[in-house]
């Protein structure tokens, strides 16, 4: 998988980092993909998805089925606790092209620094705020809070909650989750994948 460079400097032969210290990263897998559904059934897909991340200690973000220089392929967003601090989120941004017994992966870490949560507690306070004010009630205000879009009732991990609404990324331009769309938004259309690996066996879920 190849994809247009301007802007970012080389540090490995398949990483590279940008002014942001941001990192990009493409990995191929010569194993079967660990994806828990298939991408024809993108309900299942995501509600998968979100449970595994939520186990590991994480939270999906978004996810969807995409197509990527003609082959399907996942477009997701996960966001994981920084190891070894006290605060701050990660948040990485996926292209997953699978076929059945491998797998090619381009990915974007972006990570909080400095002051952390601020976006969440910004829009928090302001969410909360207009709730209370139309009388609703504490509980049901949280609940709306942090309603995972593919598994209502999730709990558990880093909870998706509404600051992480794209709405949001243009009232928070520097923060991680907003540079991580940002960043996928740029270079989608410049993905090239190897036309030896589009032959491959297509995926069509776990064995």
């Amino acid at each position: 998988m190849t994809f247009e460079t301007r802007g970012w400097q080389q540090v490995q032969e398949n990483a590279w980092v940008n002014p942001d210290d941001d990192a990009c990263i493409v990995d191929h897998f010569d194993i079967p993909p660990n994806l828990p559904a298939a991408l024809e059934d993108p309900d299942t897909l995501g509600e998968r998805l979100a449970a595994h991340t939520a186990a590991s200690g994480g939270g999906l973000v978004e996810l969807e089925v995409i197509g990527l220089d003609g082959l399907a392929a996942v477009r997701q967003i996960v966001k994981l606790p920084l190891p070894d601090r006290p605060s701050g989120v990660a948040y990485i941004a996926s292209f997953i092209a699978p076929r059945a017994g491998a797998s090619v992966v381009l990915r974007f870490q972006c990570m909080e620094h400095g002051t952390t949560g601020v976006r969440d507690a910004s829009v928090y306070q302001r969410f909360v705020s207009q709730r209370m004010s139309e009388g609703r009630r504490m509980e049901e205000i949280m609940s709306e809070w942090a309603r995972h879009p593919y598994v209502p009732d999730l709990r558990g991990g880093l909870p998706r909650n509404l600051s992480d609404d794209p709405y949001w990324d243009e009232h928070f331009p520097d923060h991680p989750l907003s540079r991580a769309r940002r960043l996928q938004l740029q270079v989608y259309r410049s993905i090239t994948i190897d036309p030896a690996f589009k032959q491959l066996p297509p995926f069509r879920g776990p064995a």
